[in-house]
């Protein structure tokens, strides 16, 4: 579903921005952003199929891009997607943010728990619950973003998607990134560690959640990467 809402904070102008959310988010996170010259485009979830890669998810997603040469907006989880997507599609630019562009910048318990499968003995459904891991995961530090972690990443999130998404990451094999990537992280980012990433930009005291605690800050460097392109 596209929130009627997204429609307002879509700016006419000459980038056309395709938004990948990140897992159990949607568009809704990049409402706090203020970019210029830029159309932005959600590209909807669906559900993985079983077994399915981070890869062949990246492809059917790409099936939503209608616009040649776009530029690519993703958060997370929503990151590696575009990254695997500039693998396959020919875009102008690739921007992640609080993210990955490779097996080798996630976590070593991530890649562990991949390697020996640990995380198909979680219960997916109980993880959708654990509100306080969540806020101390995402550093989430007012009550709207609180609600937001509640409403969106817990209540309406399928733990099947959740399940199927985490095991897409923990599996995730791709080695190295492509070069038209911009990457923007925080420094005190607890999911995915700033000292295993290699940034383009790095936010001081900022965590996970920083798109929409500090989408100031993010604003100006996105905007940066758009004016830069259009030169």
């Amino acid at each position: 579903m596209i929130y009627l809402y997204a429609i307002s904070n879509r700016i006419s102008g000459m980038h056309h921005v395709y938004c990948i959310s990140g897992l159990g988010a949607d568009f809704r996170i990049f409402k706090q952003l203020q970019l210029h010259n830029a159309t932005l485009h959600p590209i909807e979830w669906t559900m993985p199929d079983a077994g399915e890669t981070l890869p062949q998810y990246a492809a059917r997603l790409a099936a939503q891009i209608k616009h040649a040469q776009p530029i690519l907006l993703g958060v997370s989880f929503g990151g590696m997607l575009a990254t695997e997507i500039s693998r396959i599609v020919p875009v102008q630019q690739t921007i992640i943010i609080s993210s990955c562009k490779c097996r080798q910048e996630l976590p070593i318990w991530m890649r562990t728990a991949g390697k020996l499968q640990l995380h198909k003995m979680v219960p997916y459904w109980m993880v959708t619950q654990f509100s306080s891991l969540n806020k101390y995961i995402f550093d989430t530090q007012s009550k709207t973003e609180d609600l937001y972690i509640k409403q969106m990443m817990l209540k309406d999130t399928h733990h099947l998607f959740v399940k199927r998404a985490v095991n897409m990451i923990l599996t995730w094999q791709g080695q190295t990134p492509t070069q038209n990537i911009i990457h923007i992280h925080g420094r005190a980012d607890k999911l995915l560690l700033p000292k295993k990433v290699s940034a383009n930009y790095w936010l001081s005291d900022a965590g996970h959640f920083m798109i929409w605690n500090r989408a100031t800050e993010v604003s100006q460097y996105i905007n940066a990467v758009f004016d830069a392109l259009a030169k």
